[in-house]
């Protein structure tokens, strides 16, 4: 019997169906594990004005711009996370396939971050947002995907 898992991911979410039967027709209950951040807006992580530098020529001052996006930085921490505790489980021999439904930033995020070994057991990538998505649905909709390319 192959041990099918599917993980289903947003920048600030994951979940993830451990034991799920695609050749069952009927509504499943696999076990869940979900993983979550709380999402913060760009004024909540940076409430602080940027600085102010001076002109090199002259006396003017200037407004800095912030050089990168915290939002972004905070849910590739979260992927990180995510990918680590799901090689975690490769590693373990927990599951023998694994199905990767994701929002593209997100999809994108964990081809890089998960490891060789867990890439390997990865059947299928849905470029989705599947997350928000109820069990059954979430699992008929993988199924749909995958048995009709």
């Amino acid at each position: 019997m192959t041990t099918t898992w599917i993980l289903a991911a947003d920048g600030n979410q994951a979940r993830l169906l451990k034991g799920v039967n695609f050749l069952k027709d009927e509504p499943q209950s696999p076990e869940q594990e979900i993983f979550q951040i709380e999402t913060k807006r760009v004024q909540d992580i940076m409430a602080d004005k940027p600085g102010r530098s001076h002109s090199s020529n002259g006396q003017g001052r200037s407004a800095m711009e912030y050089s990168s996006d915290p939002v972004r930085e905070e849910q590739q921490k979260f992927t990180a996370e995510v990918a680590g505790k799901i090689d975690a489980y490769a590693q373990q021999g927990a599951f023998d396939r694994l199905v990767l439904c994701a929002a593209p930033q997100t999809l994108g995020d964990l081809r890089t971050m998960l490891s060789s070994a867990t890439r390997q057991k990865t059947t299928a990538e849905i470029n989705k947002d599947f997350s928000k998505l109820p069990t059954d649905k979430l699992i008929s909709s993988v199924r749909s995907v995958m048995f009709e390319q």
